[in-house]
């Protein structure tokens, strides 16, 4: 493992900035979820969220474990040569 150089890549706030579209679904849902009185609906609503929060958080693994697995064959394909 001495062959190996750690690399530290440093996030800053812009990496994580919402695009205008984010900002304006945003505000949709939040005036959506301000304007419901039926404590149903709010609670249909917040489970959709929750799902859809998780099922996001399944694509972004998914995505980090392809470029992982891409990262490690050039890697291998690299020191096999």
């Amino acid at each position: 493992m001495s062959g190996f150089e750690l690399i530290e890549y440093k996030f800053t706030p812009d990496d994580f900035s919402l695009s205008l579209e984010d900002e304006f679904l945003l505000a949709k849902i939040t005036k959506e979820l301000e304007a419901v009185s039926d404590p149903d609906v709010l609670r249909a609503g917040a489970i959709k969220l929750l799902e859809l929060a998780v099922h996001r958080q399944a694509i972004i693994r998914s995505l980090v474990a392809r470029l992982a697995n891409l990262e490690a064959d050039v890697i291998k394909t690299y020191y096999e040569e």
